[in-house]
């Protein structure tokens, strides 16, 4: 099984933004957890509502910074987490209709993404953010 700890290198520079990061890694490496268990479907499904819905929450703190600070890059942005919003949600309704769909190569790739997200798109609006806010850790 993977293990999705933190790595510092991945911090933003923005405590909230990094904050929430963590948290969304956190919560891919509890579904990891939970697959690999004996009687998955008892944690599972909980761990994707909580999942899909702090997707969202982050996702539009994000926002909300990017917006306030006229981020030139906020369009984009917004794309690709919209894309990320409608994979988790495509994952919990798959789930919900098949329960062996969640699979560790699923999360995998969906961490994947969130740490490159993170190490790309999210240390460039987080650099601006900084720039024009000082909201630095």
């Amino acid at each position: 099984m993977t293990l999705l700890t933190w790595n510092p290198a991945w911090e933003t520079g923005v405590q909230q933004i990094d904050e929430q990061h963590r948290q969304l890694l956190t919560q891919f490496e509890e579904l990891l957890v939970a697959i690999h268990e004996n009687h998955p479907e008892e944690r599972i499904p909980g761990l994707l509502a909580f999942l899909s819905d702090y997707v969202e929450t982050h996702f539009s703190t994000e926002e909300e910074h990017m917006k306030a600070t006229r981020y030139p890059g906020l369009i984009g942005h917004k794309a690709i987490h919209d894309d990320m919003r409608a994979q988790v949600k495509q994952l919990v309704a798959r789930y919900l209709e098949d329960q062996s769909i969640v699979s560790e190569g699923v999360l995998v790739f969906l961490s994947d993404w969130l740490i490159g997200h993170i190490n790309d798109h999210d240390r460039r609006m987080a650099s601006h953010l900084i720039r024009f806010n000082s909201w630095g850790s």
